[in-house]
């Protein structure tokens, strides 16, 4: 069965320090973290002691593309606090809407992923990639890119299209349509060089069933994270709910996350409710969604500090 893991960013108004804030998650009983902004702020050392204390595994490190960029070549210290916390994997968690406008912009996107994930290999680190429901709207023509830049605000101007191009074009939610981003990135990536963190309440909100990217990815995903949005409409969109309260259907995509060999099943939550309730409420979601409510938590491994 999966493992499972709390997104530290959907507690970041938590006012303990990272390291305590470590301590408080492992008290619920996660097996691993993922972490987000305050990773890059606070002392590694410290987040390294504290996991060492806990046995919490950390699951992988946020950090955007450009960041990534500037670590490879030596700018910033990203990758030394990884090593020291005993993190290999880092995730892109966004990029700009205007790499996912047309097959010429997802190409390009596509090349800088390889890129740096080639970098990172050198270094023994693994690069992920973090859909949002962008990555499924459909992809506009290659020559659209100067009709848009004729509007006063080229960038709305092409995001309002290809949503109102997803919302009004009739498709088939158990298929991920070529026409993509998310497709043409799978595609123009290698299992060895890119995995993908598929993110299943942004799969809903774009109007898709999320096992169907768990299946489009396949082989490729090791962490799915778990929010619930409801249905989307045609005007205002999928919002936020707790999770079981949605469109997302959890026990389904959980059972399609063991199928697809899903190593983590990571509990992300954007409702303006407490972080302590989500550290509590996300572990017991996710002891229920994986059948082990009665059963001891299982260590992953080890861990001294700096390992």
């Amino acid at each position: 069965m999966p493992h499972r893991a709390i997104q530290l960013y959907s507690v970041r108004s938590h006012p303990a320090p990272l390291p305590d804030l470590l301590r408080r998650v492992d008290e619920a009983g996660y097996d691993g973290v993922e972490f987000a902004h305050r990773f890059h702020e606070e002392s590694a050392e410290s987040v390294a002691d504290a996991l060492a204390e806990t046995g919490l595994e950390p699951v992988a490190v946020h950090a955007d593309l450009s960041a990534v960029e500037d670590a490879v070549v030596g700018e910033t210290d990203l990758l030394e606090r990884c090593r020291t916390v005993g993190c290999d994997s880092l995730v892109i968690p966004h990029v700009s809407s205007s790499h996912y406008r047309s097959r010429r912009s997802v190409r390009s996107l596509a090349e800088r992923l390889r890129d740096a994930a080639d970098d990172l290999a050198d270094d023994g680190f693994d690069l992920g990639f973090h859909n949002d429901r962008r990555t499924l709207w459909p992809l506009l023509p290659d020559g659209s890119r100067s009709l848009l830049s004729s509007t006063p605000i080229p960038d709305r101007a092409a995001d309002h299209a290809q949503r109102a191009q997803r919302r009004l074009t009739p498709h088939d939610p158990s298929v991920i349509p070529s026409e993509t981003p998310l497709w043409n990135l799978i595609a123009r990536t290698g299992p060895g060089e890119l995995s993908f963190e598929i993110e299943v309440a942004e799969v809903r909100a774009a109007g898709f069933d999320p096992t169907a990217a768990l299946s489009l990815v396949d082989g490729r995903v090791d962490k799915v994270h778990l929010r619930d949005v409801t249905r989307p409409d045609l005007v205002g969109g999928a919002e936020n709910v707790p999770h079981g309260e949605g469109a997302v259907g959890m026990k389904r995509v959980v059972d399609a996350a063991v199928d697809a060999g899903v190593d983590w099943l990571v509990y992300e939550n954007e409702l303006d409710t407490s972080p302590e309730s989500k550290i509590d409420g996300g572990a017991a979601l996710l002891d229920r969604l994986v059948g082990r409510s009665d059963a001891p938590r299982e260590r992953i491994g080890t861990r001294t500090s700096g390992s």
